[in-house]
């Protein structure tokens, strides 16, 4: 029989943090109305296509920066 695969303890925080960001990227992008690139529906897209580079990316090149 093939080798069975398991996913190792040691990953977990890693696996919740990235879904953390993935949420609050998402929550951002509904709450939010501008863009430095692109809208919403590419960001939203983005963020659950490439999971966390989505959602770096848009904190990274989308979000636009409030003071």
């Amino acid at each position: 029989m093939g080798k069975k695969h398991e996913f190792k303890k040691e990953y977990w925080p890693i696996v919740v943090l990235g879904g953390f960001i993935q949420l609050f990227a998402f929550i951002d992008i509904l709450k939010s109305h501008e863009f430095k690139r692109g809208n919403k529906l590419i960001w939203s897209a983005l963020v659950f296509v490439l999971p966390p580079f989505g959602a770096l990316s848009y904190y990274g090149f989308g979000k636009v920066k409030t003071d």
